[in-house]
């Protein structure tokens, strides 16, 4: 009976651990390790920051696939807001060989922290990878990946957790001269064209964006733009491809924007 009751004693001792963890709206804990190439980092060394943290395994292949989109929609996309700081929480404490390897297959230039299984206990209870975290500049806890989805998953919730989050903060008084105050489509330059041209755009703040050709029937041939930017000014260029990769004929094109429920549409003229 003894041993019964101890067994199951530890049982609940274990599953309680295993429960302990940081939800939503709570205050996010403090962690400090090495990093590969920055020195010794704690999370309160960034505090009024937000801070987005991907939790990964250096050598696990869903980490691994996830990789190029924290790179390129999280951390390129806010890497210029002085507010924003993202970290790589090495979960599995792999070898620093490994992570270095991870680093430069894909080219990852935020810090990369070193053996902290640790954190990903403090956070979910119990070891989890291939998640994504924000913390904002109060040291909340503010999003929250499950532990069974890809932190590469909910990009746009992601995105818009991080622009509301550094949108609350106050850098200074005075409104920056090169920030747009409408959202803009500009004619396409040049005009008539061959091969290529550029058209230009602006957005007076982060938006879901659309830019696509159509022919004079109306029909969509080309997109050129489907994804969530920042605010500013944008350029793209087009070569008269359509999406499937095919030259299109000389003739008449319009050309469409679509952001925050706007919808701007411009004329060019493909000449050969």
């Amino acid at each position: 009976m003894k041993k019964a009751f101890t067994i199951l004693s530890l049982f609940l001792i274990t599953q309680t651990a295993l429960m302990a963890q940081v939800e939503v709206g709570e205050k996010a804990p403090d962690f400090t390790y090495n990093s590969l190439d920055h020195g010794e980092i704690s999370l309160s060394d960034y505090e009024g920051k937000v801070v987005y943290l991907f939790f990964f395994g250096a050598t696990c292949p869903l980490c691994r696939g996830a990789a190029p989109t924290i790179r390129d929609d999280i951390h390129a996309m806010f890497a210029s807001n002085p507010n924003f700081v993202a970290l790589g929480i090495e979960v599995w404490n792999d070898p620093v060989s490994a992570v270095e390897t991870f680093k430069s297959d894909f080219n990852l230039t935020f810090p990369l922290l070193l053996m902290a299984k640790q954190t990903s206990v403090d956070y979910y209870g119990k070891t989890e990878y291939d998640n994504s975290l924000v913390v904002n500049a109060d040291g909340t806890l503010i999003f929250k990946s499950a532990d069974n989805s890809s932190a590469d998953n909910n990009i746009s919730e992601i995105q818009q957790t991080i622009e509301e989050a550094l949108s609350g903060i106050t850098t200074s008084t005075e409104q920056p001269e090169n920030l747009p105050n409408k959202i803009t489509l500009q004619q396409n330059y040049p005009n008539p064209f061959n091969p290529s041209t550029t058209i230009r755009y602006t957005l007076n703040k982060p938006s879901q964006v659309t830019l696509k050709v159509y022919n004079v029937l109306g029909a969509e041939v080309a997109t050129l733009v489907n994804e969530r930017q920042s605010a500013g000014e944008k350029t793209v260029t087009w070569n008269a491809l359509s999406s499937s990769g095919q030259a299109l004929p000389s003739g008449l094109y319009m050309y469409q924007l679509k952001a925050e429920n706007q919808v701007l549409t411009k004329k060019m003229t493909l000449i050969k």
